[in-house]
C-alpha cells in the first residue's frame, strides 16, 4: 500500500490508493473499523496515516485505542497521531492531562505511554503541550518519564520551563530516563547552564558527572561554568576526568585554565589538561609549544609526542619540536623526533636539528634521525663516512655506532668501535660496545662495561646496557645476573622493564630471582607481573619448595595465583607440593581454585591423595573449577606406569589468554626433554586446537594447527637442549573451549 503511495507521488500523479482517501465518509468508515479485531483495526490505522492531518476527526477514535492490551495497535495508533499533527494536540494533552488530575499510581497503564510518544512523534507543533509532558517527567512509569524527557527534546520545548525538570530527571531512578532526560537537555543549550552549574555546587553525586558531561556537549554556550569546571579538574578527584573532557568540549575559552591545569603539581591533573588540549586541536598549539618547556617531565613527553600528530606545520612548531631534540630526556628526544617525522616535508625546517641527532647518545634516536632525514630526501650517508674522520672522538664513536646499526660500511666502522672501548669517557664507551654487541663482538671486552653502563646517570644509558647483556643470552648470566636484579628497582620505569625482558632471556640462579620476582608481584602497578610470572614458571621444576613455602606464607593474590600457575605447568614432579595444592582449592579466588586443581590433573597418579578434595571442587560454585576438577580426577586415575606422557585436560572459558594469540584461551603443560632426542605431540580435541611449544626460556620453537588432521594438532621435533620445555594448549579460533587429550612421546 505505502509503495503505491510512494510511485504515485514521485509520478506526480494524483490516483487514491485506497477507500480512505475518497473523502469524509471514508474515514468514518475507518473509524468504525478500530472498533473490530486486529487486523481490520491494523488495516484503518494505515489507511488512516496515509491521510495525514486529513484524518484529523479520527483523533478521539485514535486515543481510545491506547487503552486496548494490543501493543502492535497501540504503536500504530500513535504513529498515525504522529502524522495527523499539530490537530491531535489538544486531545492528546487534554487526555493526559484527565489522567494527571486522577494522579495515576499505576507503573503499567500504557496509555500514558502513548499519549506522550505520539506528542513526541508530532514533534515541534506539540510545543503547546510542554507544561503536561513536564507532569509526566514525575509519572510513576519509568518509561513514561522516559518518554516524556525524549519528548521534551523534540517539541522545541521553551527551555525556560522545562530545564530544572530534565536535570531534576538526571537523577532518576531509572537509568534510561536519566540517560534520555541527558541527551534532550544540550538541545536547551544556554538556559541550561545555569541549572547545570547549580546541580555541579549543590547535586547529589550520582548528578553531577552526568551534568559535567552535558555542559561539555553544549559547548561554547557553557563557558560561565568554567570556573566550577577548572576548579573540579584541579582537585584530581573522580571529578576531574570529566571536568576536563568538558572543558575541552567547550573549546578556546578554555584555553587558559587547561593550559594553567597542565603546569599543576598533581600528575594525573596534568595528563588530564593535556589530553584537553589536544582535543582541541589547532586552538590549543601556541599552549603546546610553550608546554614543550614545561619543568614537569611528564608533560615535556606527552606534548612532544602529540604535536605532530596535529598536522599543523607552523614555522614556530617545527622550530620548537627541533630545539626539544636537545633535551637531555631520551623519551621527550625521541619524541619530538617522531613528531617531526610525522610531519614530512613540513620538518624541513627542522633538519640541522635532526641531523645533529646522528651523533645522539641514543641509537634508536639515531636510526630514527636517519630515517627520517630519508623521508626528507636527505641522504645522511656521504656525511656519514666523513664523519668517522672527525676529530671529536664522541662524533667518531657515534657514527660508527650508527653504521653498525644501518648495516652501512660496516667494515669501516669496526676499527673506530674497538678503539672507543678505551675511551675514559664511560658513555662513549657504551655506546662502542654496544654496537659491537650488535655484531656479537668481543664478548669478554663488552660485558663488564654493561656492568658499568647500569651505575650511569642517565637513563638511557642504562636501559642501552641492559639491551646490550640481552644479545648475549645466557652466557651473561653468571655475571650479568644480579645486576638485572637490581636493576628491577631502577627509579626510570623503561629501565625496569628492559631488566625484567632481559632476565627471561639471560636468566639468573633461581635463589636470587625468587625473591626478586615476588617483590615485582607485590608491586600495585601490574605492568610487570605478567613477566614476572613468566620468569617463576622458567625456573619453577627446579625450585618446588620455594614454590611451596611461598604458597604457605603468601597471602597476595599475585603472587599466589604465579605459584599455582607455575606448579600447574610443571606435572609430575610437583608432587610435593600436594598439600598445599589440597589447600588452595579453598582458596577465596575462583582462578586460584582452579589452577590449584589443574595442578593436581597435571601431577596424575600421584595425587591420588587429592581425590576426596578434587571431588569436592567438582561441585564448585564455579563452573570452571567444576569442569577442570573433574578432568583432574580422570588424570590421577591413569596408569602410572604408562611409557607415554598423556593428558585428559580441559580448556575452559576461565583460563588466561595465550600472550602469543590474544583472544585465545590456553593451558600450559612442561615436559623434559633431551637435547637431540625426538618427540612427537599430539593434541586431539573435538574442538579447532592449536599448539605451541617453547624452550625452557619461553621462546617458540613451533607451532601447528591441523597437522594432525583436522582439528588435531601435531608438532614433531628433535630438541635443541636439555630443559623443561612448555607446551602450549590453545585454540585456533577466539573463544573455544572443552576437552582435550595431550600426548608426548
Amino acid at each position: 500500500m505505502r509503495c503505491i503511495i510512494a510511485v504515485v507521488i514521485l509520478l506526480g500523479v494524483s490516483v487514491p490508493c485506497s477507500r480512505a482517501a475518497q473523502g469524509k465518509g471514508t474515514v468514518q468508515e475507518m473509524i468504525a473499523e478500530l472498533k473490530k479485531g486486529e487486523p481490520e483495526q491494523l488495516k484503518a490505522l494505515e489507511a488512516l496515516e496515509a491521510l495525514g492531518e486529513k484524518a484529523a476527526e479520527a483523533t478521539p477514535a485514535l486515543i481510545e485505542l491506547f487503552a486496548q492490551k494490543n501493543e502492535s495497535v497501540r504503536l500504530q495508533a500513535a504513529i498515525t497521531l504522529g502524522k495527523i499533527g499539530a490537530v491531535a494536540v489538544a486531545p492528546l494533552t487534554n487526555t493526559l492531562e484527565a489522567h494527571y488530575a486522577d494522579k495515576p499510581k499505576d507503573a503499567t497503564t500504557p496509555a500514558r505511554f502513548y499519549l506522550v510518544w505520539s506528542l513526541a512523534f508530532i514533534g515541534p507543533s506539540a510545543k503547546s503541550a510542554t507544561p503536561t509532558v513536564v507532569k509526566a517527567l514525575a509519572d510513576p512509569a519509568p518509561d513514561v518519564r522516559r518518554k516524556a524527557a525524549y519528548a521534551l527534546g523534540r517539541i522545541d520545548a521553551e527551555p525556560a520551563k522545562v530545564v530544572n525538570a530534565l536535570v531534576s530527571a538526571l537523577a532518576d531512578s531509572d537509568n534510561d530516563v536519566r540517560q534520555t532526560a541527558a541527551e534532550s537537555l544540550p538541545k536547551m543549550s544556554t538556559a541550561a547552564v545555569p541549572v547545570l552549574i547549580q546541580a555541579l555546587q549543590t547535586g547529589k553525586d550520582e548528578l553531577r558527572p552526568v551534568a559535567i558531561r552535558i555542559l561539555g556537549q553544549i559547548g561554547a554556550e557553557s563557558a560561565p561554568a568554567i570556573p566550577e569546571l577548572k576548579t573540579l579538574l584541579l582537585e584530581g578527584k573522580t571529578l576531574a576526568d570529566p571536568a576536563a573532557d568538558a572543558l575541552a568540549g567547550i573549546g578556546a575559552k578554555a584555553l587558559p585554565e587547561l593550559t594553567a591545569a597542565a603546569a599543576s603539581a598533581n600528575g594525573n591533573v596534568r595528563m588530564l589538561a593535556i589530553r584537553a588540549l589536544h582535543k582541541l586541536g589547532a586552538a590549543a598549539v601556541p599552549s603546546f609549544v610553550d608546554l614543550l618547556g614545561s619543568k614537569h617531565l611528564d608533560v615535556q613527553r606527552q606534548v612532544a609526542a602529540l604535536l605532530g600528530g596535529m598536522q599543523v606545520q607552523d614555522k614556530s612548531v617545527v622550530i620548537a619540536l627541533g630545539y626539544t631534540t636537545k633535551d637531555k630526556d631520551f623519551q621527550v628526544r625521541n619524541n619530538a623526533l617522531n613528531s617531526l617525522r610525522q610531519m614530512g616535508s613540513g620538518a624541513k625546517l627542522a633538519e640541522p636539528y635532526i641531523i645533529a641527532l646522528l651523533t645522539d647518545l641514543d641509537p634508536n634516536i639515531r636510526v630514527n634521525a636517519f630515517q627520517t632525514l630519508q623521508g626528507l630526501n636527505i641522504d645522511a650517508r656521504p656525511g656519514l663516512k666523513k664523519a668517522l674522520g672527525n676529530p671529536d672522538s664522541a662524533v667518531r664513536i657515534t657514527t660508527a655506532s650508527l653504521m653498525v646499526q644501518l648495516n652501512f660500511e660496516v667494515e669501516l666502522a669496526v676499527p673506530t668501535l674497538v678503539e672507543g672501548l678505551k675511551e675514559k669517557n664511560s658513555d662513549l664507551k657504551m655506546q662502542a660496545a654496544h654496537a659491537l654487541s650488535l655484531r656479537g663482538l668481543r664478548e669478554d671486552e663488552v660485558l663488564p662495561i654493561f656492568l658499568d653502563g647500569l651505575k650511569s646517570a642517565t637513563a638511557s644509558i642504562r636501559r642501552q646496557a641492559i639491551e646490550s647483556i640481552q644479545r648475549y643470552g645466557v652466557k651473561a648470566a653468571k655475571a650479568a645476573g644480579p645486576a638485572l636484579i637490581n636493576a628491577l628497582d631502577d627509579a626510570d620505569d623503561s629501565v625496569c622493564g628492559q631488566a625484567m625482558a632481559a632476565l627471561r632471556i639471560v636468566g639468573a640462579q633461581p635463589k636470587e630471582l625468587f625473591p626478586a620476582m615476588v617483590k615485582v608481584l607485590r608491586r600495585k602497578d601490574t605492568s610487570l607481573h605478567q613477566a614476572a610470572s613468566q620468569i617463576i614458571f622458567q625456573v619453577g621444576p627446579t625450585a618446588i619448595d620455594e614454590l611451596v613455602t611461598l604458597l604457605k606464607k603468601e597471602d597476595a593474590p599475585g603472587v599466589r595465583l604465579a605459584c599455582l600457575q607455575t606448579l600447574a605447568m610443571v606435572g609430575p614432579p610437583a608432587k610435593d607440593a600436594l598439600p598445599e595444592l589440597v589447600k588452595a582449592l579453598d582458596d577465596p579466588a575462583a582462578r586460584a581454585r582452579m589452577t590449584a586443581a589443574r595442578a593436581l590433573g597435571n601431577i596424575g597418579p600421584a595425587a591420588k591423595n587429592a581425590e576426596d578434595a578434587l571431588k569436592k571442587a567438582a561441585q564448585d560454585a564455579d563452573v570452571n573449577v567444576q569442569q577442570i576438577a573433574r578432568a583432574a580426577l580422570v588424570q590421577i586415575k591413569a596408569d602410572p606406569n604408562a611409557k607415554d606422557f598423556q593428558v585428559q585436560g580441559v580448556l575452559t572459558p576461565g583460563d588466561p589468554f595465550d600472550r602469543a594469540r590474544q583472544g585465545h584461551f590456553h593451558v600450559v603443560h612442561t615436559y623434559p626433554m633431551k637435547k637431540g632426542q625426538r618427540y612427537q605431540i599430539d593434541l586431539t580435541s573435538p574442538w579447532d586446537n592449536y599448539l605451541r611449544l617453547e624452550n625452557p626460556r619461553g621462546d617458540q620453537l613451533a607451532q601447528d594447527d591441523d597437522g594432525g588432521g583436522f582439528p588435531n594438532a601435531r608438532i614433531i621435533i628433535v630438541a635443541p637442549e636439555d630443559g623443561w620445555y612448555r607446551i602450549i594448549v590453545t585454540t585456533y579460533s577466539g573463544g573455544a573451549s572443552g576437552p582435550y587429550t595431550l600426548k608426548v612421546k
